[in-house]
């Protein structure tokens, strides 16, 4: 029942519509999910009732993304641990040229990167000026963060509870580490070799 219901709030999140060509494949009959109180049909097709809703978990998580490696896989396979669907919200590329340095790859590209992996449901943009403002949207009944984000937990649910939302905020703290795990090393490695391809042609 839980991946209908996720199925459904995903395409409403996405495209706003979650018609019945959608759910053809669902193996419990769209009428049991309205019996039940689940679900209700309006001119944009089905959407889930407040007591559908509490019946899925809706995990949130963000970060850079830039040069995919296994150390994001395993964070993304945990965060997703902790419900349902999970969204992935992806900085833009002002906000890390601002706190880190200019993105190899842009903002759009790790998007769409991000939809390819198993764990993920929606990869969405943030926002530069309220990074906060995306949760909002997504109202998510978890926060995932990693181990190595500067974000506070405290702070966090004390921001959202100003805005009206009762958020869980929980860490990662498993870390599975391999010799290139984070987009720094990765990018040293091709410094150190020289890669010939970076070169200027005289």
């Amino acid at each position: 029942m839980k991946e209908i219901l996720a199925r459904i709030w995903k395409l409403r999140f996405e495209t706003g519509v979650a018609g019945e060509n959608a759910l053809k494949k669902s193996k419990i009959p769209i009428k049991k999910l309205l019996e039940k109180n689940f679900i209700e049909k309006n001119r944009a097709g089905y959407t889930l009732t407040e007591k559908g809703r509490k019946k899925i978990k809706v995990v949130a998580c963000g970060g850079v993304f830039d040069i995919l490696h296994p150390g994001h896989g395993f964070v993304l396979e945990k965060a997703k641990e902790y419900g349902d669907v999970l969204v992935v919200i992806v900085a833009r590329d002002s906000t890390v040229a601002k706190r880190k340095r200019i993105p190899i790859v842009s903002e759009g590209q790790r998007v769409a990167m991000l939809e390819y992996l198993k764990p993920v449901d929606i990869a969405v943009l943030g926002r530069e000026d309220d990074p906060l403002k995306v949760i909002e949207i997504i109202k998510p009944d978890i926060i995932a963060l990693g181990p190595d984000q500067y974000h506070d937990e405290e702070q966090i649910k004390k921001e959202l509870k100003k805005r009206g939302l009762s958020v869980k905020v929980v860490r990662i703290k498993e870390y599975k580490k391999y010799p290139l795990h984070s987009t720094k090393s990765i990018l040293q490695k091709i410094i150190e070799r020289g890669y010939p391809g970076a070169r200027t042609k005289q």
